[in-house]
């Protein structure tokens, strides 16, 4: 009722308009401006929040069990109704703590799913991007280049604007139309098409009236549709604000029908009462089935009940991340199967991943994380692992101490294919072996405390045990196959001001007693400097060195911040920060190294006004990277990459000096990375 209500009162102001039409500066400099005279600062308002989810499966297929949190929609019914009554404090329009009071759904095991459209429910029409960080807003006047507008006059001080990109439809724009206080410039209805992230959504949205009710909606209804190989799931949500019913904040996730029913500010629609029923009916003949098995098992379904739980454990854990939750903490796992942790690059080939989490809070300051990450390379036949443990005991001070395990690239030491050669001779069958590969395992203990916003100071230790993987007939040789190190580190962190570049400087030593036979000594400074500009666009530029200043054996170099990344996690790891084309064994043949890597990021430059392809690029960087490391040339790398919903992808050119050498690619599945 309330959307009919809403879709009537924007076709009488659009019968009821005098036909003029005219573009009007003033009036869009009055929407830009909004927010600032009129609307107060959300941060601290607290509303009540009803919302439900109508889901209907039109079509699917098995590939739907692939997609993160779609698995309850893979099997069984094909509509389904949830409902929730919340509490919402915010601390910005699209920041906000959310307080589940009241939930109730015909999912099976009360669960939720596609939980990606919770990004939908309030819009930010007025900031820089109406969904969290996507979609450019056409009210926001840094994005005015990207939309074309057209006014008419409806009279009474009302203005219709139409919006809509001005060249190609991207995803990251919409289209539409808002009706608009001329006098104030506030939106007071709102009506956008578009498409993000596999989504195609239509949203009508009523906004509020003052304060800081202006900048959030009323009423919000979005009908959504998710159309893929194959599949096609449409949803239809609608979101209540300022429900006049408030529930005691100790009230936390009950699961009540009857609770709801009393509390819902506005009827079921026809359609809703139906799923509602067939749910009813669904449970009440469970319920006699299962009393008559009380009294006549029978095996038949005892063997049904057992595969049904079977399939639904694999659905959940196989092709869905999976996370249990407590007051305190929480323990998620990645998808064993899942798209999006797999990459490619030419100097590694194909590789895969998988991550667990682990967070537990023993008071507001101290908490502890786990973070692991594991990975298979395919070229390189390798099996990497990272295991970092952070104990965070003071937050305000960013005080933690970090605990990391794992191991690195396998590393070439060429000095001892030089000892084979003079001891075997020059035309040893051994040169052409892979003698001369050690695998490293670490441990790193280091604790960081901020002593001043600007200055922050880092201790610890890294051990290093790297062992020949032909340990035994290196030994023949009566060559060294085993080296351990164990080095104490300090590094000086300085951020002058806010915007400033941060700056490291690093100092390890390595230490030779006992059974550690890796004295060395090594410095490095870097900085690093991240500039978010307006439209979504990013500048990154990173410049250092460093050296060792003692290496009693040559060999094996470990740079802090010149190393290779066994396990990137995609585009917004450090694709701008990295060679992507450079070997692994480079990063620890030089006793020095001096780089610069700078990109520059936007939504729309260059792919994206391409008709067609261009609507469904998210993002595109432009990279230049140098390096300049003992016994070589420059060597610097020219590259342009793009993220859309399926893949991140970058080209990139190796040159020496200014002759081109080589040409590469990589890329990193995206797809459903943020469902």
């Amino acid at each position: 009722m309330k959307r009919i209500l809403l879709l009537l009162y924007i076709i009488s102001t659009v019968l009821t308009a005098n036909g003029h039409e005219y573009s009007d500066s003033v009036l869009l400099e009055r929407i830009f401006s909004f927010q600032r005279n009129y609307a107060h600062d959300v941060n601290g308002f607290s509303t009540n929040v009803y919302l439900k989810h109508l889901y209907n499966t039109k079509r699917r297929n098995a590939t739907l069990w692939l997609i993160p949190s779609m698995y309850p929609l893979a099997k069984g019914q094909r509509k389904f109704l949830s409902e929730q009554y919340n509490h919402f404090t915010f601390n910005d329009v699209d920041n906000y703590d959310n307080l589940n009071q009241v939930f109730y759904t015909t999912i099976p095991r009360n669960k939720h799913t596609m939980s990606t459209l919770f990004c939908y429910l309030t819009p930010d029409l007025y900031n820089e991007t109406i969904y969290d960080d996507h979609v450019l807003s056409p009210f926001n006047r840094y994005n005015r280049l990207f939309y074309k507008y057209t006014t008419t006059d409806l009279g009474n001080g009302k203005i219709r604007l139409d919006f809509r990109p001005k060249r190609v439809m991207n995803t990251q724009l919409v289209k539409g139309q808002a009706i608009v206080n001329y006098a104030t410039g506030r939106i007071e209805q709102i009506e956008l098409n578009g498409e993000f992230d596999m989504i195609s959504f239509h949203t009508i949205s009523t906004q509020g009236d003052h304060g800081a009710r202006a900048l959030m909606p009323q009423l919000c209804i979005t009908d959504v549709t998710f159309k893929f190989a194959g599949n096609n799931i449409t949803s239809h949500f609608e979101v209540a604000y300022d429900c006049p019913t408030t529930l005691p904040d100790t009230m936390s996730l009950k699961i009540n029908r009857q609770l709801m029913d009393s509390i819902r500010p506005f009827s079921l629609s026809e359609e809703e009462e139906l799923v509602y029923q067939h749910f009813d009916s669904l449970r009440h003949a469970k319920k006699h089935n299962d009393s008559i098995k009380a009294v006549m098992p029978i095996m038949l379904d005892k063997h049904s009940n057992a595969s049904d739980r079977t399939w639904d454990m694999l659905g959940e854990n196989l092709f869905s991340k999976t996370k249990s939750s407590t007051e305190n903490g929480y323990v998620w796992l990645s998808p064993l199967l899942d798209p999006q942790y797999i990459s490619y690059s030419k100097s590694k080939g194909l590789s895969y991943k998988m991550r667990l989490g682990a967070h537990y809070e023993f008071s507001k300051k101290t908490c502890i994380d786990f973070n692991p990450k594991a990975g298979y390379n395919f070229k390189l036949k390798q099996f990497f692992f990272t295991a970092p443990i952070r104990l965070e005991y003071n937050h305000k001070r960013r005080g933690y101490l970090d605990l990391i395990v794992g191991n690195g690239n396998r590393l070439s030491n060429q000095y001892t294919l030089n000892e084979i050669a003079a001891i075997d001779g020059e035309n040893s069958k051994w040169l052409n072996e892979d003698l001369h590969i050690f695998r490293d395992l670490y441990a790193q203990l280091k604790n960081y405390y901020m002593i001043t916003p600007w200055l922050g100071i880092e201790g610890g230790v890294t051990f290093h045990h790297r062992r020949s993987q032909h340990a035994a007939k290196l030994g023949s040789f009566g060559i060294e196959n085993d080296y351990k190190s164990l080095a104490p580190s300090v590094s000086v962190k300085l951020r002058p001001w806010r915007a400033a570049p941060v700056v490291s400087i690093d100092y390890e030593r390595g230490l030779k007693f006992d059974k550690f036979n890796l004295p060395y000594e090594r410095w490095e400074v870097d900085a690093s400097w991240k500039r978010r500009m307006h439209r979504l666009q990013v500048f990154n530029a990173r410049i250092g060195g460093g050296l060792y200043t003692l290496k009693k054996v040559n060999s094996f170099m470990d740079f802090t911040n010149f190393r290779d990344n066994n396990l990137p996690e995609g585009w917004d790891d450090d694709w701008s920060g990295n060679f992507q084309l450079l070997s692994s064994s480079v990063y620890n043949e030089s006793k020095y190294y001096i780089r610069g890597n700078i990109s520059y990021e936007s939504p729309l430059m260059g792919l994206s006004f391409i008709p067609l392809l261009g609507h469904y690029i998210e993002r595109e960087r432009i990279y230049l990277s140098s390096l300049l490391i003992n016994q070589s040339r420059l060597y610097s790398e020219l590259g342009y990459g793009f993220s859309s919903r399926y893949i991140s992808m970058g080209i990139f050119a190796g040159f020496r000096n200014i002759e081109y050498q080589e040409i590469g690619c990589k890329f990193t599945i995206e797809l459903f990375r943020r469902w």
